[in-house]
């Protein structure tokens, strides 16, 4: 006797995602169940970048599956595919961004640009395409920490295009001035600059957006 779609979903829903706290059925993921005789697939559709998690994902729910009675082969596949959260009441949707993530404390030196930078970097190598701006205009150092140098280009004189190092886009007022220049800024001029590093950056469809602020 065939398998049915109830039963392998019932199968799906023993496994527990660590991410999501709930099992693929519950989450929303599951976009796909075809049977063909004794034969399962399954298409497993995450929101997150999982790049070291879905060989994993797909191993355990493969067991499961194949732990049904008549039903001699599984196959799993497993990606993400990381959608936009929306925006406040009355906000637009930065252009070529998906997500803001922004890192921020209430004193200096306790690691908030590291932990921007580190944040960033887990999630590019998960699979993520993912930008990191330096909002701290007093003391940029992104450009430092990630190692790169230079001055961003503009192809239209009026946009950035975003630095590149470590796999991520990347964009801060110290790409634009000596870092042994003393800045003396009052609070408007921060944040029309802030609003010019955010807005005239070229970011190329990246899904998040790391505002070290």
């Amino acid at each position: 006797m065939s398998v049915t779609k109830e039963q392998v979903e019932e199968a799906l829903k023993q496994y527990i995602d660590p991410n999501l706290e709930k099992d693929p059925v519950t989450a929303g993921v599951v976009k796909d169940i075809t049977i063909d005789g004794d034969a399962v697939k399954v298409k497993i559709v995450l929101g997150y970048p999982a790049y070291g998690y879905v060989d994993k994902l797909s191993a355990d729910l493969k067991e499961k599956i194949e732990a049904l009675d008549g039903v001699s082969s599984a196959e799993v596949d497993a990606s993400w595919e990381i959608g936009s959260h929306s925006v406040q009441g009355g906000m637009n949707p930065l252009e070529g961004i998906k997500n803001v993530i922004a890192v921020a404390s209430g004193k200096g030196g306790v690691g908030k640009s590291t932990t921007a930078v580190n944040l960033a970097l887990a999630l590019q190598q998960e699979g993520a395409r993912v930008g990191i701006l330096d909002a701290d205009i007093y003391g940029p150092s992104i450009p430092r920490m990630l190692g790169i140098d230079g001055k961003p280009e503009s192809a239209d004189g009026k946009s950035l295009e975003p630095m590149g190092g470590h796999g991520l886009q990347a964009m801060s007022i110290g790409f634009m001035i000596d870092e042994e220049t003393p800045m003396i800024w009052r609070g408007p001029m921060v944040t029309q600059a802030l609003e010019q590093l955010l807005n005239d950056t070229k970011w190329k469809d990246v899904d998040y957006l790391i505002i070290d602020l």
